[in-house]
């Protein structure tokens, strides 16, 4: 049965749009172990938009908090179905490879909709005006992900959902 494990999901009062070379991404840090087998997103389509496959992948984060590297695990939703409404929806995407997260180490909720325009874009909700998610921030990059700006003045709407991660046997322990 999954668990929800490190999440922010009230106050939004606002949203970052996401297509093409245009990604974002929240980071977090488990305070629990876990494996991570789904996240929860409050996410949007413009009005008049259909931004496609949705892409959301947990990456390891660097030195300085912002995502490095490829995908640790990732998973797809239909960014063509979610509502137009401006408040958005939750949508479960569900982690396609589940990976055990570390209880102490930063990660990025990394996501994109690659075939996206600006008129064909998605939102993620957030909360600018008394964002409290201490174990991370914003992160935009404006090309794929190859550089990362981190904005720690607001924090996405996100749940991240796993199952507890069976004890190491006793032969395993130090």
């Amino acid at each position: 049965m999954a668990i929800r494990f490190e999440y922010y999901n009230t106050g939004d009062d606002n949203m970052l749009g996401f297509y093409g070379i245009n990604w974002l991404a929240q980071t977090f840090t488990p305070s629990i172990a876990h494996k991570i087998i789904s996240v929860k997103l409050k996410l949007r389509r413009a009005a008049s938009g259909y931004p496609g496959t949705i892409t959301v992948g947990i990456r390891n984060t660097d030195e300085s908090g912002q995502p490095t590297g490829d995908d640790l695990c990732a998973g797809t939703t239909d960014g063509d179905t979610l509502t137009t409404d401006q408040g958005g929806e939750w949508r479960e995407i569900t982690i396609d490879n589940e990976y055990n997260l570390i209880i102490g180490v930063k990660y990025a909720i990394v996501i994109r909709a690659p075939d996206g325009s600006g008129v064909h874009s998605a939102d993620w909700r957030a909360d600018q005006s008394s964002p409290t998610y201490s174990g991370g921030c914003i992160e935009k990059s404006y090309n794929s992900g190859s550089s990362w700006i981190t904005d720690s003045s607001r924090d996405f709407m996100f749940e991240d959902w796993g199952e507890k991660q069976a004890p190491l046997p006793m032969h395993f322990r130090s």
